[in-house]
């Protein structure tokens, strides 16, 4: 049995390549027929975004709120 947890963002900024990879993951409790639970990550989105897509969408902050509000991400969570 799956217990989900909350959602998270990760960003990984390339300055080389100027580029950012957006990663969601869903952390869940996956509980044992014993009882012990084990906490897991799913990735549920990973996407790269160049720094012109990032700007064409409003910038990085905006990018990080469309983010939040599709995915409920809380703040300190990635939101």
């Amino acid at each position: 049995m799956e217990h989900f947890i909350r959602n998270t963002l990760d960003v990984e900024v390339d300055g080389l390549r100027h580029r950012n990879r957006y990663i969601v993951r869903a952390m869940v409790d996956v509980i044992q027929a014993d009882g012990f639970a084990e906490l897991e990550q799913k990735v549920i989105e990973d996407v790269t975004l160049t720094w012109d897509e990032i700007e064409k969408e409003g910038g990085a902050s905006e990018v990080k709120k469309q983010f939040k509000e599709r995915y409920n991400l809380q703040k300190g969570w990635g939101g």
